[in-house]
């Protein structure tokens, strides 16, 4: 059965040469507009033991943001109301962000782009969601962070 546009797809074994991710249950704002997807990521990154917020538009994850302390954002490139690139400049700037960029293009341009814009992966659709897993498991934790300003 094939999986819905954009949908991760859970990863039965992990590729060679893959390194164990570390658990570590992040509390994730989730950013995509196409909603059998938001809904699938949702339930997925629950399951692996994350505290998710899934929103549609910009404008819900700049609210979410707002009222909420978030260690991450995962977040489509292109949104109904605006960017994914603006939104995590945004982030970056205001609550100390980081994220992985999710996007239909995947060209130097587009990881550029997402580079300057603040995400420190960018997967390209459909996402393996092993892939992201292992991307979220890189990711920087917050006392690594500060070390990194230091």
């Amino acid at each position: 059965m094939e999986a819905p546009h954009g949908v991760a797809r859970p990863s039965a074994t992990p590729a060679e040469g893959d390194e164990p991710a570390r658990e570590v249950s992040l509390r994730l704002l989730l950013l995509e507009d196409h909603e059998p997807t938001l809904q699938v990521l949702a339930r997925l990154l629950t399951r692996a033991g994350h505290q998710v917020v899934p929103v549609g538009t910009v404008a819900a994850a700049l609210a979410a943001a707002k009222a909420g302390t978030f260690d991450a954002v995962i977040s489509d490139l292109g949104l109904p109301d605006g960017t994914g690139f603006d939104l995590m400049a945004e982030l970056r700037d205001t609550y100390g962000l980081q994220g992985i960029a999710l996007s239909g293009y995947g060209m130097e341009e587009d990881l550029r782009r997402s580079r300057e814009a603040g995400f420190m992966t960018h997967l390209v659709k459909p996402v393996d969601f092993g892939q992201l897993r292992r991307a979220i498991s890189q990711l920087p934790r917050k006392e690594e962070q500060s070390n990194m300003v230091d």
